[in-house]
């Protein structure tokens, strides 16, 4: 007879018949395990589960047995957590001028570049990865975006299109490290979900790089392996010590969608969990928004409308609403034209979405240069304040590289 026994009733030796909760949720390839030691049951419980199925020989007499029948398990649920601290670190977001933060969010980004490389190739070698590593990466681009999250947001428009899976990997934990500061979450929060999104693609190693660059179409096969990118992503984090259940569940759920449509597991609603559903939107935005081997990116004003469209199925619309003001309706480095006429590049935001601080570059009513100058549009009139944004550019249009513009290249 198969009874479902606590966690804490495991001893080494004993062999699980199933586990009480989707495969997804525990950290072994298989559903039947013999338990080898007391830290495979650690491991366990570090992933939030909490009971499993034995034969009821296996039971320790003096142990109570619950027998039912098996349930998954709800995803975990990172509390939207205010504190003191992660309150003041919320106002203190943009305590540090931009130029500043710049010099050091470069460094930061190329260490996180590094890492992320270091991670993947590990993964196509087949070694573990060194999640040391991984954790400190984020710690640094956390800091950095409490500095001034702009910073980071500026250099994410840098990229190399042949290394697309290593830049997407660092902006989508960039960004869902700053999604999480606009959230209010505390620093051990923010940085789990930063982690996920860190690692979030690590299956796709496992991937032809002919179909994960292919310009055309995929067919139905291709489709398929694409993926299973996920599957094999859960699979090498099951088998890295250290990742939390959270992480875990960021990663393999950043490609289900709101109202069911998304895979691997066709997932809907709040059965996704909170982290997933942050994830499974800022993968969009970063993906949509970058240069591929096989077409170009789209404006990130244009991706946030398409977010915004989506929001009423594909995504939670409350968190659409949170990851827009985060971005800002202009993010850094949207190309503007002002209603005065002055074209300008966007330097970084404001505590006004619709108001950013603007670079003047333009005037294209006397079709002539300025001397550049910022302006903060979000100021009282006589300070800035009395030119307003009406529309977004193509820097195409114009020929004008808005990241020279702000000496980034």
């Amino acid at each position: 007879m198969i009874k479902k026994v606590p966690i804490e009733e495991l001893q080494p030796g004993m062999h699980i018949e199933r586990f009480d909760c989707n495969w997804l949720d525990h950290p072994f390839i298989f559903n039947r395990k013999k338990i080898k030691g007391q830290g495979e049951i650690d491991r366990l419980k570090t992933w939030g589960v909490t009971h499993v199925y034995i034969e009821d020989g296996q039971q320790p007499e003096s142990a109570p047995a619950i027998i039912e029948q098996a349930r998954p398990t709800p995803p975990v649920k990172f509390e939207h957590i205010i504190t003191p601290q992660s309150a003041r670190v919320d106002r203190e977001l943009k305590h540090i001028p931009i130029r500043h933060e710049i010099v050091r969010a470069k460094k930061v980004r190329q260490r996180a570049t590094l890492a992320a490389k270091n991670i993947l190739a590990a993964v196509q070698s087949g070694k573990e990865i060194q999640i040391g590593e991984a954790k400190a990466v984020v710690g640094e681009l956390d800091n950095s975006i409490c500095h001034n999250k702009d910073a980071l947001f500026l250099l994410m428009r840098l990229r190399n299109k042949d290394e697309y899976t290593f830049n997407h990997s660092v902006s989508v934990g960039v960004l869902l490290l700053a999604f999480c500061r606009a959230m209010n979450f505390d620093e051990e929060t923010t940085r789990t979900i930063g982690l996920g999104g860190l690692l979030h693609d690590v299956g796709k190693m496992a991937v032809p790089m002919n179909i994960l660059n292919k310009p055309g179409a995929l067919n139905e096969e291709e489709f398929k392996k694409i993926q299973q990118h996920v599957i094999l992503c859960r699979e090498i984090l099951a088998s890295t010590h250290n990742i939390s259940l959270p992480v875990a569940q960021i990663a393999t759920e950043h490609h289900e969608r709101f109202d069911g449509t998304g895979y691997p597991q066709g997932l809907s609603g709040e059965a996704i969990s909170l982290g997933g559903q942050m994830a499974s939107i800022t993968d969009v935005f970063d993906a949509l928004s970058s240069d591929r081997c096989y077409r170009n990116g789209i404006d990130q004003v244009e991706v946030l409308r398409k977010l915004y469209g989506w929001s009423h199925s594909h995504f939670n619309e409350g968190l659409v609403h949170r990851f827009i003001r985060c971005i800002g309706v202009y993010p850094a480095g949207t190309l503007v034209q002002l209603e005065s006429g002055m074209l300008g590049v966007v330097v970084e935001s404001t505590d006004n979405l619709l108001r950013p601080v603007v670079r003047l570059i333009y005037d294209t009513r006397h079709d002539w240069a300025v001397h550049q100058k910022d302006i903060d549009l979000s100021k009282p009139h006589g300070k800035g304040g009395e030119d307003r944004i009406i529309s977004y550019e193509s820097p195409k249009r114009w020929r004008i590289n808005p990241l020279k513009v702000l000496g980034l290249v």
